[in-house]
């Protein structure tokens, strides 16, 4: 299973739902310029560039994955497909 999370596309759709242009423009820089290292018992890896994801631990990782895959969310719970329990359907939960 590929997990990548296409910043540009949380960008725009970030721009999309009236966030502001700046906080975006600092959240692109942010993103797209990430390196990091691993740190195993005493020995710590060189730098190298991190190019997909959100975050571990970052405090706006929830919200920026849910901003992505809302449209998802959306159109699975609207599909009519799954269980349904008292006319609610109950598809996924989320």
């Amino acid at each position: 299973m590929n997990n990548l999370l296409n910043y540009w596309k949380l960008f725009n759709q970030l721009l999309d739902d009236g966030v502001s242009v700046n906080l975006v423009q600092l959240l692109a820089f942010w993103y797209s310029h990430q390196e990091v290292s691993v740190l195993w018992i005493n020995t710590k890896s060189n730098p190298f560039t991190v190019n997909n994801g959100t975050k571990q631990g970052g405090v706006l990782s929830p919200y920026l994955f849910t901003r992505y895959i809302r449209h998802l969310l959306y159109s699975l719970s609207n599909c009519g497909i799954g269980c349904n329990i008292g006319g609610l359907a109950v598809n996924i939960i989320a």
